[in-house]
């Protein structure tokens, strides 16, 4: 079985992705290839070189354009039997041919958070829904990261008989490991943690501002990420008190901040599915979460975290006092992610996706040779 995965530019939670589907068991017998753009992708691949093709791109309706005939000419060369589409624009240049065409391999897409989701104008959001329900015919499956983006899809005329749910899934490494030696938080303090881009999406502006006016003296927020590169929108990285700002920080190195901390919080205006949330969960962490997106999904009010309004008045003042209330939370969270977050679900359920589609490949050949 050959799977074409097809991306624009494949880096970050993307890329993370690709490379998880690419660690599927030997047994499943796929071989798999991997097109994308040479500019602003990651270039470390677990793949034979043979195995992954770039092309020159820059983002623009002429530079989609040209990019198809390329993706055509890859696609005739490796002949697979499934295209597997990442993201908006690899999922728009790779199946727009197809429209015109008849003959052609299975294809997969994953929108990775659907366009229409994101917080623009309304009428971007309809033009958005109506390419992806245009570009839904020429389509066999389309994957969703939550029943959140499922049901929006449903909402916005996607097909639902080509809708499959299928949870992101993070590796189990290192969630057992002892990082009790860690000493950078005060275990007198209640110390939330936040990790990602300093975005609009991510509401870290929301949280600055609670932080800022709250009067408790016994909590602390530690901030991992930065300000997204070339983005106008900017936040202010001044450590104070009760905030302190990281930057980035290696995946080793991270591990030990959610091991550590009391609860990982996300103020996030919108989230598709929300990974750092099962990150924090992995470590059996609490997470404290806005109820936007897929968030309440993932969190469920008074069990494995808080779902609060970050825009209300003195949203941080109510938090638990006793660090033992969000122990509890975090355990229940390390269930939750070991039955539906790991990587391993999320391969086994994509295996399974790819086998019925095969299998309709070879149900329609046997019926023509009847």
């Amino acid at each position: 079985m050959k799977i074409l995965h097809v991306g624009e530019y494949v880096q970050g939670g993307v890329a993370t992705y690709i490379k998880m589907l690419l660690h599927h068991p030997a047994e499943n017998d796929i071989e798999d290839y991997l097109v994308l753009a040479e500019e602003k992708s990651d270039h470390d691949w677990p793949l034979a070189a043979s195995h992954i093709h770039y092309y020159h791109y820059k983002r623009s309706m002429f530079g989609a354009l040209k990019t198809i005939p390329q993706l055509l000419r890859f696609v005739c060369e490796i002949q697979p039997d499934i295209i597997y589409c990442h993201s908006t624009w690899a999922g728009v240049m790779m199946r727009l041919p197809y429209l015109l065409v008849k003959k052609r391999p299975k294809i997969i897409y994953n929108a990775h958070g659907w366009a229409f989701l994101r917080d623009t104008a309304t009428y971007k959001k309809k033009i958005y829904a109506w390419i992806e329900k245009v570009l839904s015919s020429c389509t066999d499956v389309i994957v969703n990261v939550s029943k959140y983006e499922m049901n929006h899809a449903v909402e916005y005329g996607i097909p639902s008989e080509k809708l499959r749910l299928i949870y992101s899934g993070i590796p189990k490494d290192g969630m057992d490991i002892d990082y009790s030696n860690f000493d950078y938080y005060d275990k007198n303090k209640i110390n939330l943690l936040f990790v990602g881009r300093f975005d609009p999406q991510k509401g870290v502006d929301l949280l600055l501002d609670a932080m800022n006016n709250i009067k408790r003296k016994d909590i602390h927020l530690t901030l991992i990420g930065d300000n997204v590169v070339g983005n106008d929108y900017c936040i202010k990285k001044k450590d104070s008190e009760n905030i302190t700002f990281l930057g980035w920080l290696s995946y080793d190195k991270l591990a030990q901040y959610y091991a550590n901390c009391d609860a990982v919080v996300m103020p996030s205006r919108w989230e598709a599915f929300g990974l750092v949330a099962v990150e924090a969960m992995k470590y059996g962490k609490a997470v404290i979460a806005s109820r936007n997106g897929a968030l309440p999904e993932l969190i469920v009010d008074k069990e494995n975290g808080l779902i609060v309004d970050f825009k209300a008045e003195n949203v941080l003042e109510v938090l638990p006092k006793e660090k033992n209330s969000y122990w509890k939370m975090g355990v229940k969270g390390k269930e939750l992610y070991i039955n539906l977050f790991t990587v391993d679900n999320m391969i086994n359920n994509t295996m399974k996706c790819y086998k019925s589609l095969v299998k309709t490949i070879i149900d329609s050949r046997r019926i023509k040779d009847e």
